[in-house]
């Protein structure tokens, strides 16, 4: 769309959430210094994963997209501030620190809502809608098969299994040879456990935002909200 508008150059927000903690996930670290070591654990992988991914679609249409977060000035100035300063709390949501920067030039209702994910930006029933298509897509008998068919790293959910075997089908045998970050997403890497990005996690939409726009924290982990009667049984990571 941008290059059928003669865009030649956009601007990206990559690195911002590595750099000033906007990941749901982060309301669940332990300490600011939990918080620290796993921001710079996923800074690591991001010219592997999140720069690759915008080169590649963006040179894949002709338009050029470059990344001012990742600017070696700003990745000094962010990654040298006390980490306390990022921990997210009831009255300090994800990037805050971004936030305030903007707190003069973007409407309130847009600046302080909580981050949604990339999946939940597009819709809140988005996630729903692909686990059905995974559901029709992969039968029961293939998905009771699932660690026969791929013995090495096996799918956990119909959704991997369906991208596994579309993998297969472009590159066959090499499942076993290409290299997997275990676990899927940024979260499964995680020196602590956070149920924000499981199924139930990404389905769960109350962790974004109120209904009229407003921030709405979560509860401490571990607390049990109104709604938790029992605690849920832990689930696997997904890939992102």
């Amino acid at each position: 769309m941008v290059h059928s508008h003669g865009c030649k150059t956009v601007l990206t927000g990559e690195g911002s959430d590595e750099l000033t903690a906007g990941y749901l996930y982060f309301h669940d670290a332990p300490s600011a210094e939990a918080l620290f070591g796993e921001l710079r654990r996923i800074f690591w992988h991001l010219h592997n994963v999140n720069c690759q991914r915008s080169d590649r679609m963006s040179m894949a249409h002709a338009v050029e997209a470059r990344v001012p977060f990742l600017c070696p000035d700003m990745i000094q100035a962010t990654m040298s501030m006390d980490a306390e300063l990022k921990q997210i709390t009831a009255d300090r949501p994800e990037k805050a620190m971004l936030r305030e920067l903007f707190r003069d030039e973007v409407p309130a209702e847009v600046l302080w809502r909580t981050k949604a994910m990339q999946c939940e930006g597009v819709g809140k029933t988005w996630v729903k809608q692909l686990q059905q298509m995974c559901e029709d897509a992969v039968s029961d008998e293939e998905w009771a098969k699932a660690a026969e068919t791929f013995p090495h790293n096996t799918p956990h959910s119909k959704e991997e299994y369906l991208y596994r075997k579309i993998f297969e089908k472009h590159f066959p045998g090499l499942d076993a040879s290409v290299q997997v970050w275990e676990g899927g997403c940024r979260a499964g890497g995680a020196p602590w456990r956070s149920a924000k990005y499981t199924r139930a996690g990404l389905a769960d939409t109350s962790q974004l935002m109120s209904d009229d726009g407003e921030f709405r924290a979560p509860p401490p982990a571990g607390t049990a909200t109104a709604e938790e009667e029992e605690p849920a049984a832990a689930e696997e990571p997904v890939a992102a």
